[in-house]
């Protein structure tokens, strides 16, 4: 081999060389961006984590509250119920005493006492 193909052949050799060198720090590059993406998801995830562990602990106390206001709304609907029944008793002895002392007065002939 001559000398000139010897030089040819080594600064072939250098140019992958630095091919191959460049593509890899490329590489490392390239990892490093995705490790730095992953880092920054798993960050966010924890966040995400967090956030819910909160509404979760907030929606079991919102349930607390509902189930009270709940009861509070069939007491509510119980009173009224009660409340119709006695309203038409209500009416009934009113109109009951009415009537009595209507009768009391027809039959007297006077007011009653």
């Amino acid at each position: 081999m001559s000398e000139r193909s010897t030089d040819l052949l080594l600064g072939r050799m250098e140019g992958q060389l630095e091919a191959i060198l460049d593509r890899m720090d490329r590489a490392d590059e390239s990892r490093a961006g995705v490790h730095r993406r992953l880092d920054e998801f798993v960050h966010r995830l924890t966040r995400v984590e967090a956030d819910l562990i909160a509404v979760k602990h907030s929606q079991a106390n919102m349930q607390a509250v509902t189930d009270d206001v709940v009861n509070l709304r069939i007491q509510a609907q119980g009173a009224g119920t009660a409340g119709r029944w006695l309203l038409k008793a209500g009416i009934g002895i009113v109109g009951g005493a009415g009537w009595l002392l209507g009768l009391y007065t027809w039959l007297t002939g006077r007011p009653p006492p």
